[in-house]
């Protein structure tokens, strides 16, 4: 009973970490682009500097 426990209890760490990391490296992934097109869609940017700031981050 108590090995069924712990296996309980590393299962859900081991879930938790995972769970934490892909999301995590999701976000990150696309977060630059899509807050550069967000600000664009906003106005905050011009086309001409949106154009530029993508080729700068795709090189």
């Amino acid at each position: 009973m108590m090995f069924l426990f712990w296996i309980i209890i590393g299962f859900g760490i081991y879930y938790l970490y995972t769970n934490r990391d892909q999301s995590t490296r999701s976000n990150n992934r696309q977060s630059a682009e899509d807050k550069l097109k967000e600000r664009y869609v906003n106005g905050e940017i011009d086309t001409e500097t949106y154009q530029h700031m993508i080729k700068t981050l795709r090189d």
